[in-house]
């Protein structure tokens, strides 16, 4: 199968978690799949949440529905059938979190005296993933070449980002190869979803590396209600994987580049 990898790297980046905002605004440990078909959807030029929200409700003096909504942003229209796999490349699987600090002071942000409003965000520091992303049925037609092209090309439409336009990414290293459905499996390099896979009590460790295990539920796809996120549990490990436990399901997303085995999600 043909892939389009690049390397994915960024200062800083945050990726808000939508169920706690009370204290601080948090983030995911990892660029999830919305996040990354945003960004990839920003580099081809496809609207995103706000152009939705012009075309549902038209600009009038009361801004009334319309008769025929769009049900998903365009970039996930785009994107949603598409799989991607994503390898982190930080300590353990893991990036460090910084907890910033900083004032809005639009005016309208707070009813406390002085209209300022402390914002509390948690940032990674200096993320990185390989990113691929596959050439099979899941792209609409031209897709893939755009974006090969693009990448390859080195361009752009809109900036794209880590999460928020305070955090730029940089995308190094586009090329095209060609990845092989994988056979026997010690170990998944990738995040993964492991609904049947099981890992071995003592199963043998990737070589060079201390024991890992990180697991989060984290977004993977959009509900057409509400374009709430839909979870599930993802994990990165290099713990030996139990052979038995893989399904003919997770068999059709495993590939392996010739270094590195893949999960697509």
């Amino acid at each position: 199968m043909r892939t389009l990898r690049f390397e994915l790297k960024g200062e800083t980046a945050f990726f808000k978690k939508p169920d706690v905002n009370s204290y601080a605004y948090f983030t995911y440990s990892h660029i999830h799949k919305i996040a990354l078909f945003g960004m990839l959807g920003a580099i081809l030029g496809h609207g995103g949440y706000m152009q939705q929200y012009d075309v549902n409700y038209p600009l009038t003096t009361n801004r009334k529905k319309a008769k025929e909504v769009q049900v998903f942003p365009e970039f996930y229209e785009v994107f949603q059938q598409a799989r991607v796999s994503i390898i982190p490349h930080g300590d353990r699987g893991y990036f460090a979190k910084k907890l910033q600090i900083f004032n809005n002071t639009v005016g309208y942000a707070s009813q406390e005296e002085g209209k300022v409003l402390n914002v509390r965000e948690q940032w990674l520091e200096k993320p990185h993933w390989t990113i691929y992303v596959a050439d099979d049925e899941g792209l609409a037609a031209g897709i893939f070449a755009k974006l090969s092209e693009a990448l390859l090309q080195s361009q752009s439409v809109y900036m794209p980002y880590l999460g928020k336009n305070d955090h730029p990414a940089a995308i190094t290293n586009p090329a095209l190869v060609e990845v092989s459905p994988a056979g026997q499996v010690q170990f998944i390099d990738s995040l993964h979803r492991s609904d049947t896979l099981a890992y071995k009590v003592r199963g043998k460790i990737k070589p060079g590396q201390g024991k890992s295990f990180f697991k989060e539920c984290m977004p993977v796809a959009l509900n057409a209600e509400n374009n709430g996120y839909v979870f599930h549990p993802l994990v990165v490990a290099n713990h030996e994987i139990d052979q038995a436990s893989i399904s003919e399901d997770d068999y059709r997303n495993l590939y392996c580049d010739g270094e590195r085995v893949l999960y697509f999600i």
